[in-house]
């Protein structure tokens, strides 16, 4: 692993269903610590998002974080959320970096909390 490289720890989580219900009836879900590494994170805000044309999944992209793919290579859109810094990432797509299928880059919007 190059540590030059990849020197910011993530924390991959993945979304499970636990055993209580809600008011409707409904499996309640958390988010469950499945993996922690050293990735590459870059920051994807400013000039690249204001001259979109259309609302697209491009759009609301903040930052690209890179990792080896051996590292977790089933990430999904749908199922994980990213975690650094105590800062949550929710995960648009990834893509592979080349053909020899060494990295994953993992496209994510930062979720922002509110405290009122």
């Amino acid at each position: 692993m190059n540590r030059g490289k990849y020197r910011y720890p993530i924390i991959i989580q993945e979304k499970r269903e636990t055993e209580t219900t809600n008011d409707l009836g409904y499996y309640d879900t958390e988010y469950v610590q499945v993996k922690r590494f050293f990735a590459n994170i870059e920051s994807r805000v400013g000039s690249l998002l204001s001259s979109r044309p259309a609302d697209t999944v491009v759009t609301s992209v903040t930052h690209k974080i890179t990792y080896p793919e051996k590292e977790y290579p089933n990430i999904m859109p749908d199922k994980n959320i990213i975690i650094y810094n105590n800062k949550r990432f929710e995960v648009n797509y990834s893509m592979k970096t080349n053909f020899y299928d060494d990295e994953l880059q993992v496209f994510v919007t930062e979720i922002t909390t509110h405290k009122d």
